[in-house]
């Protein structure tokens, strides 16, 4: 019950017993009042003296009978002492005898009243003619009760008279009672009154106001941007604004009195609509109704279907619930927001086609310096003049920094993709930062600049951490000061504060340049960033080189920061926490070039798990090439049956394989007591390195490369099982493997590849692997793995977009990248057999 409600209730209630006490009030006084009005007291009073007045004239009568004899009439005394009786008889019953009732003296004076009574009665009724003797009797009897009728009369009297003052003093009690009771009424009335011209007011006001806000709400509605439309429960429309006739075409006069299932719910959802509103109504169980804002399509008069924002809330009305939808056309949002990300998709697009430029280009420069760097090296081997040697130095140090822009080009792209990935390994400093300013002096003595290396104690010994990266920041900035310095030197100081198990490097790179200017210092460290303008010698900063560095040097765990002073230089500080690695006596780490080192251990047993077969052939023939003596399993299930069979010094796994994968079968074979169980396990896989090296180091293998695998790095591999992997940047391996398997030999294995290519488009092509992409995932990656150990890296790239297809199930690219494919096998196919097909010169 509402307090409204409460209130009239109690107001109610006060009023009805008001005025049930004023009525009774008024009724008690109106009675009071007849009573004194009437002559019921003096009737009374008269009364009680008749009694003596009888007994008077009683006397009277009886003494002029005794004077007068017989001449008097006897029956006039009968009639007098009758009268007198019945005067007597009064005293003692009616409302006389309430007078005397409880009164002491009126019933000690009833006593002779009584016995005269009862005497005269008797003497009446004894004897049909009353003798002289008993007239004088009753004379004497009568005179006798005249005293004390006289003072039952004045008794009476008194009380009589008591009596009517009481009920004077009772009937004002009465009146005053009544007055203030009716004070009262007036007071409560008047107060009511009060209260009630204020819920007037006040109801007043409400009605103004509420009048007010439905005039407001009525202008919103209708001006609302947003369409308002009402519907009963039984979804007839009964409301209709301004903006639902511009949204939906109808008008407020044509659309009252349909329901929303038949005019604005799309065929298709009319029966959803219907089930989710009886749904609501029966269980109360809201989706759409007081759910918050959805999207869902609606339809225009037109039949034209839109898509909306919606959201509808329900209100209790007198002929049941009511049903409001507040409706927003968003087709020019979704337009706008197709259009953002049709512009994301093509910015992504972009990025990637970038990305994948920066890299093939990477990939196209880096193989030809490569081939300097080699020849450069090779160069040095044979007999040059000072002069010549001078320039074979600058030359590949030249070389060096040009190579190092390559790779930087590359890493952008690593950067922003969040792929650049860390090789932790052991290394010692003194012999790295040696080969880095080896290198970089002739550049620097060029230009006329000493550079000088210095090594504080703390800095010695061996260390783990990622010295590829260290080397790259390092050459990045040594080079930068070389470049930026025109006379004077450049300084590397190498320090290092030592803690349990941990080494604070710090390297300081000086140069005597012309410095930077403060302002300028924290934007050198930026994408694309270098200082100077129009023809103007940029004189810091090359674009990205240090942006790289500084981010890798915060991968690592340290930082890259600058301090500089015009006209004074520059000094660049790279701090980078290490962990010292724990070795025995007597351990030094080995620097000797490959080619040149110690010979390889003869007659090797190698293991060779790989479920490929052209890479089975080029790593064996690779190994034959080097003395080894390789054997072949074409999964783990064969590789842990050859296991037992016999002991072999090493085996390359393989860990995408089909029955049972590389990172199984190692866990089987470490698991197991047979004669392999310790064997040095090398893991090779296609995918990246980072992806599979926790698990593969996890399942028991002692180290772990990507393909393809190299002669250099064979070769190392095989040399020291124990080394860590060296620092090489992949090339195309096509030339190297002709040189290692002939030209014959590589011609039949890449005739063997393109053989499996074409048969893998044209399946695709024929629909063969509808159903069973398993089955093609495992195909496309052995192909992929067989076109990067050939050096096919433009054919193992779009293997390897061809894969991502069919892991995401998109059948329409993988039919596209499937006869792309196939047009540039045939190309490489003509490619491959020029390039192994002898040329002839003639005379």
């Amino acid at each position: 019950m509402s307090k409204q409600s409460i209130f009239r209730t109690t107001v109610l209630v006060c009023v009805v017993a008001a005025i049930i006490a004023l009525f009774t009030t008024v009724t008690s006084l109106v009675g009071q009042l007849r009573q004194l009005s009437t002559a019921s007291t003096d009737n009374m009073q008269w009364t009680i003296s008749q009694v003596d007045t009888e007994l008077a004239n009683l006397s009277s009568t009886i003494a002029q009978k005794l004077l007068r004899g017989s001449e008097y009439d006897s029956d006039l005394v009968r009639l007098r002492a009758d009268i007198a009786l019945s005067r007597l008889s009064m005293l003692h019953s009616g409302r006389v005898g309430q007078v005397y009732a409880g009164n002491e003296e009126a019933e000690r004076l009833k006593l002779p009243i009584m016995a005269y009574y009862q005497e005269l009665a008797s003497r009446l009724d004894a004897a049909q003619e009353l003798s002289p003797d008993d007239l004088r009797a009753l004379l004497a009897l009568t005179e006798e009760l005249r005293p004390t009728v006289r003072r039952m009369a004045v008794l009476g009297a008194e009380l009589t008279g008591a009596r009517t003052q009481q009920r004077r003093q009772e009937f004002f009690q009465q009146v005053s009672l009544t007055g203030w009771l009716a004070v009262g009424a007036v007071v409560f009335m008047a107060g009511l009154l009060l209260i009630l011209d204020q819920l007037y007011r006040r109801a007043t006001e409400r009605d103004k106001k509420l009048q007010a806000s439905t005039r407001e709400l009525a202008s919103t509605v209708s001006a609302s941007l947003d369409a308002i439309v009402t519907a009963d429960q039984s979804g007839q429309i009964v409301g209709f604004n301004a903006a639902a006739e511009k949204v939906f075409g109808w008008s407020k006069s044509e659309i009252i009195g349909k329901t929303m299932q038949e005019t604005l719910v799309p065929d298709r959802m009319r029966a959803a609509h219907l089930a989710g509103m009886e749904r609501y109504l029966n269980e109360e169980a809201p989706k759409i109704v007081d759910g918050g804002r959805v999207e869902m399509p609606a339809l225009r008069k037109n039949g034209e279907e839109f898509p909306v924002e919606l959201n509808i809330t329900s209100v209790d009305h007198d002929d049941g619930q009511r049903f409001i939808a507040y409706i927003r056309d968003i087709s020019a949002r979704k337009i706008a927001e197709q259009s953002l990300i049709d512009a994301r998709d093509r910015a992504q697009r972009t990025d990637r086609a970038k990305s994948q430029f920066l890299t093939v280009m990477s990939h196209e420069m880096r193989t030809p310096l490569n081939g300097v760097l080699g020849v450069l090296d090779l160069l040095k081997t044979t007999r040059l003049t000072k002069r010549q040697g001078r320039y074979a130095e600058l030359a590949a140090a030249s070389s060096e920094i040009l190579l190092q822009h390559v790779n930087e080009a590359l890493d952008i792209t690593r950067v922003e993709t969040g792929s650049l990935l860390l090789s932790p390994q052991e290394f010692e400093l003194e012999p790295l930062c040696a080969q880095i300013t080896g290198v970089l002096t002739p550049l620097a003595q060029e230009k006329g600049l000493s550079l000088t290396l210095e090594i504080k104690e703390g800095a010695h010994g061996l260390f783990w951490g990622d010295s590829g990266r260290i080397r790259q920041i390092l050459t990045n900035l040594i080079g930068n000061a070389i470049k930026f310095t025109d006379v004077g030197s450049i300084k590397v100081a190498v320090t290092g504060i030592n803690a349990p198990g941990q080494t604070q490097l710090r390297f300081a790179i000086s140069d005597t340049g012309r410095g930077i200017d403060p302002e300028n210092q924290e934007q050198i460290f930026n994408d694309f960033v270098a200082l100077g303008s129009g023809d103007e010698r940029q004189f810091r900063g090359d674009g990205l080189g240090l942006s790289i560095s500084s981010r890798i040097a915060r991968q690592m765990g340290g930082d890259l920061k600058v301090e500089s002073t015009l006209g004074r230089g520059t000094t660049f500080t790279f701090d980078l926490p290490v962990s010292r690695v724990r070795t025995s006596a007597g351990h030094t780490a080995s620097h000797s070039d490959p080619e040149t080192g110690s010979a390889l251990p003869s007659q090797l047993s190698v293991l060779i798990v790989e479920d490929n077969s052209i890479n089975r052939k080029i790593l064996k023939d690779m190994l034959l090439g080097l003395g080894a003596k390789p054997c072949e399993a074409a999964d783990g299930v064969e590789a842990l049956r050859k296991a037992e069979m016999r002991m072999f010094d090493m085996i390359f796994m393989d860990i995408s394989m089909p029955e049972m994968d590389g990172i199984e079968t190692t866990q089987r074979l470490r698991s197991g007591a047979g004669p392999n169980a310790k064997t040095h396990i090398v893991g090779l896989t296609a995918h990246g390195e980072e992806e599979y090296r926790a698990r593969a180091e996890a399942s028991g293998m002692n180290s772990f490369y990507t393909k393809p695998i190299r002669l250099d790095l064979l070769r190392h591999i095989l040399r020291d099982t124990k080394s860590v992997t060296p620092t090489i940047h992949p090339h195309d391996g096509f030339e190297e493997l002709r040189q290692v398997l002939g030209p014959d030999k590589l011609a039949a294995t890449s005739q063997q590849f393109f053989d499996e290519l074409d048969q893998l488009c044209g399946d695709i092509l024929n629909d063969k692997y509808s159903g069973n992409s398993d089955a093609l995932s495992g195909t496309t990656h052995r192909v992929k793995g067989a076109a990067q150990l050939l050096g096919f890296e433009t054919l193992a790239e779009q293997l390897s977009a061809l894969y991502e297809a069919t892991e995401a199930g998109q059948n329409s690219l993988i039919e596209r990248r499937a006869a792309r494919l196939a047009s540039q096998s045939e190309e490489m196919r003509s490619q491959v057999a020029r390039k192994l097909t002898p040329t002839v010169t003639r005379a």
